[in-house]
């Protein structure tokens, strides 16, 4: 879902010769259709495996080599003004501290002026942000019970990274302006919220996680509420553009 409104507010920057970081993007399979518009596409990640799936998906679909790099967001490899448009969909919350406010301040650092950059991150029903610690947050309880010994591994397999560092923050509005937006020194453009209806709750608290299973999830999608302000938003995705 996220993916198709990162490519509706791209796609109309992106060119043949732009330079595309892709950012915590995991088993994303955005780095692969930049790749296929021959654009230079820059898949950032601290998971290994992630970077080496992302690897045969573009010998596999786009036919080229990716430019994957092990790095940590927070520290970016690169030099100021070298990127034209980046992504970073749900994975800056997953930073502990104030690493995302880090993240989103190297990002603007890295953009281009007149660069477009999307972020997305999971929202807070409340006004204050929280946040949750435990690697089995989110995953259904007869889940836990059947599986738990080896549900890490079953995870791994399916490309879900839940280890015992595992960190995830709920955003509050404020704190999407004051962690994100302002760090990154970049100009909200546009947004849209995602709320999810009851059925997507169900699924996801009482039989399968997020994030597990690709099709469910796009057959999930039909079942989300998306505006620029829904009134009880799981979810927020900003496309933001550093001043000239």
């Amino acid at each position: 879902m996220e993916y198709a409104y990162a490519l509706n507010f791209l796609s109309p920057k992106v060119k043949e010769d732009s330079t595309i970081l892709e950012m915590g993007c995991g088993h994303s399979i955005l780095p692969t259709f930049w790749q296929r518009k021959h654009s230079e596409t820059i898949i950032l990640d601290l998971n290994r495996s992630a970077l080496e799936w992302q690897k045969g998906m573009s010998n596999k679909i786009s036919k080229t080599l990716s430019h994957t790099i092990l790095a940590d967001m927070r520290y970016l490899p690169f030099e100021n003004e070298s990127i034209d448009c980046a992504s970073c969909i749900s994975a800056i919350e997953h930073i502990a501290g104030d690493g995302d406010v880090k993240a989103a301040s190297e990002l603007g650092r890295v953009l281009r002026k007149d660069a477009i950059c999307i972020i997305s991150v999971p929202l807070s029903l409340s006004e204050k942000s929280f946040s949750h610690e435990h690697w089995t947050t989110g995953i259904p309880p007869v889940i836990q019970r059947l599986f738990k010994p080896v549900l890490p591994i079953i995870l791994g397999k399916l490309g879900v990274d839940r280890t015992s560092s595992y960190f995830e923050r709920f955003f509050s509005l404020e704190d999407v302006q004051k962690r994100i937006i302002g760090p990154s020194k970049a100009l909200k453009e546009d947004q849209f919220t995602l709320e999810s209806r009851q059925i997507v709750k169900i699924v996801h608290q009482k039989i399968i996680p997020t994030s597990v299973i690709t099709l469910l999830e796009y057959f999930l999608a039909k079942f989300f509420i998306i505006d620029k302000k829904t009134k009880t938003p799981d979810a927020i995705m900003l496309k933001l553009r550093k001043p000239t």
